[in-house]
């Protein structure tokens, strides 16, 4: 990375800083129990994320979350399928189009793992009078929206990055 710090010492960052980061290590490996419970990858479980906040969206959808192609995405929602973590069905209104829901099972699985953490988080936050709420759903609100922006950009950054030529090879060279 181009002369910029990449982890400053942990005293000169806010305690909420230092938290936030200590939430994203702990989400990371929340994510590795789930994978090997589940006996899935971390791309299917990429998949399986989208698939449980949305319920339900079309393979072309599925692989514009993933950024993957549809062949790739086929790929995965078979081997979802195989596990019995997702089911296809024929879209309502259009006789060409499928989508792909997860299961009863894998469903019911998930909140089992994610509802006692996500109760007790629930709990400690009814614990704070009115405004304390009002402050940390503001604090929690920026955090989001520092993250998604970091993401766009980063994004971008790739993108931009991928649509050039590689130094040292000629226009349209790999």
């Amino acid at each position: 990375m181009s002369g910029e710090q990449v982890s400053p010492p942990r005293g000169s960052m806010h305690p909420a800083s230092i938290l936030v980061r200590d939430v994203l290590v702990l989400n990371e490996t929340m994510e590795f129990i789930m994978r090997r419970e589940m006996d899935i990858n971390e791309t299917d479980f990429q998949a399986m994320q989208h698939l449980l906040k949305l319920r339900s969206m079309s393979p072309g959808e599925l692989a514009q979350m993933l950024h993957l192609t549809p062949a790739a995405t086929t790929t995965v929602i078979d081997r979802l399928v195989t596990k019995g973590h997702v089911q296809r069905s024929p879209h309502p209104t259009d006789r060409r189009r499928w989508l792909v829901s997860p299961s009863a099972e894998s469903v019911q699985s998930a909140m089992a793992m994610l509802m006692p953490m996500v109760l007790d988080v629930d709990q400690a936050v009814r614990g704070y009078g009115e405004h304390e709420q009002r402050v940390i759903v503001d604090f929690l609100s920026g955090v989001v929206q520092s993250m998604s922006s970091r993401i766009a950009a980063l994004e971008q950054q790739s993108e931009a990055n991928h649509d050039q030529p590689h130094k040292g090879t000629a226009k349209g060279e790999l």
